[in-house]
């Protein structure tokens, strides 16, 4: 009787433990997927907040920590020049890419893909700081650890992910490293045959990183593929139809319209921008810059509160990443006043600048500002 009891204790013990695990997991898939919903909303707080949930329970805590990190990262990221990482952060990474060795046993792919993450993130903050030897390493880490995740489970495709990203950065390195590349092992081995198709396999799935995917997808575009341009634009149309609050993806699509020269459907743009915006967000004081090109091509005249908003901007109130392009244009609005003096000054201080982003047609621009009006209709009375 007694052995008979135990057996049923057992049985009944062991049931629970597999419906306890099942319950845990459709609760972390749950919690995984409104985090990144909450994300591509914008709502980095609300996804934080749920990310603590997610390390709570402890099956997770690894995702919960790879997830903050993401979620946090993709906040920095609006301007780099003004975010610092916390000493938390790194320990973070390093809780993470411990998941590469686990004490006396072979790494899970689900592990490597979280000890990828780990290096992932970390060769982004190291870059961030300057360090480049150990965003090298860290990104040739990831690389590994990312391909041996997906050579032990090809299903897990959420790998590609990061993969992908991972694939397109290598081999879109800053002209100073590529130069001295051959003759540091550190730097990482990039593969543009892999990074897109990678990240469209991620989107394929339709699984929860695939409108993650979409505007990772529509971003390497616009960077680096122009000929593929409609399907950024496409891809960034059912985005902001899908997350409106989000001013990040709107502004996504408006640059996308502008770099293919649609400038009405640039300008058309920044009304749900606009919409779903607090007016003195950053975010809206590029939705200002874009107005001002925007018109400037179109060749119609500046509004009063557009002229108005803009020369209000402070320069710290603009990401790094656009201060030559905001600058430039102050000059247009000034030039729109007839202010040739102050105009000139505009153009000056872009062409005396050392900031990284100058582009080529921003350059052309302020050359030529130099001799001509670049915005010759005159205030409207």
């Amino acid at each position: 009787m007694r052995f008979m009891l135990r057996i049923l204790i057992a049985t009944a013990l062991w049931s629970w433990a597999h419906i306890s695990d099942a319950d845990d997991d459709q609760t972390i898939r749950a919690l995984e997927t409104e985090i990144l919903t909450q994300r591509l909303q914008g709502n980095y707080p609300q996804a934080l907040a749920l990310c603590a949930k997610l390390k709570a329970i402890p099956a997770a805590e690894g995702l919960g920590i790879a997830l903050a990190l993401d979620t946090q990262l993709t906040a920095m990221s609006w301007d780099t020049q003004k975010s610092v990482a916390s000493q938390d952060m790194i320990k973070q990474t390093n809780r993470l890419i411990k998941e590469c060795k686990p004490k006396g046993a072979k790494p899970t792919a689900k592990q490597l893909f979280l000890c990828g993450r780990g290096h992932f993130a970390r060769s982004y903050l190291s870059a961030m700081d300057g360090k480049f030897y150990a965003a090298g390493t860290h990104g040739s880490d990831a690389i590994d650890a990312f391909e041996a995740a997906l050579q032990q489970d090809p299903t897990l495709t959420d790998v590609k992910l990061p993969l992908g990203m991972a694939y397109f950065y290598a081999d879109h390195l800053p002209a100073f490293v590529k130069f001295v590349a051959p003759l540091l092992w550190f730097i990482p081995t990039g593969n543009s045959d892999k990074s897109l198709p990678y990240i469209q396999d991620v989107i394929a799935t339709e699984g929860a990183y695939a409108d993650a995917a979409r505007f990772i997808y529509s971003d390497l575009i616009t960077q680096q593929a122009p000929e593929l341009m409609p399907d950024a634009i496409q891809t960034l149309q059912g985005l902001t139809a899908r997350y409106p609050m989000n001013p990040r993806l709107h502004l996504a699509l408006i640059a996308s319209y502008a770099y293919t020269d649609q400038w009405q459907a640039a300008y058309d743009a920044l009304e749900p921008l606009g919409l779903n915006t607090d007016p003195k967000s950053p975010f809206q004081n590029i939705g200002y810059i874009w107005a001002v090109y925007s018109l400037k091509y179109l060749k119609q005249p500046l509004p009063q509160d557009v002229e108005t908003a803009l020369l209000a901007i402070a320069p710290d109130d603009i990401p790094d990443w656009a201060s030559d392009w905001f600058t430039l244009a102050q000059g247009l609005v000034l030039d729109f006043q007839q202010n040739r003096p102050g105009a000139i000054e505009k153009y000056r201080t872009v062409l005396a600048s050392d900031n990284n982003f100058n582009s080529g047609w921003l350059l052309d621009l302020a050359k030529t500002g130099l001799d001509e009006s670049l915005f010759t209709l005159a205030p409207v009375d």
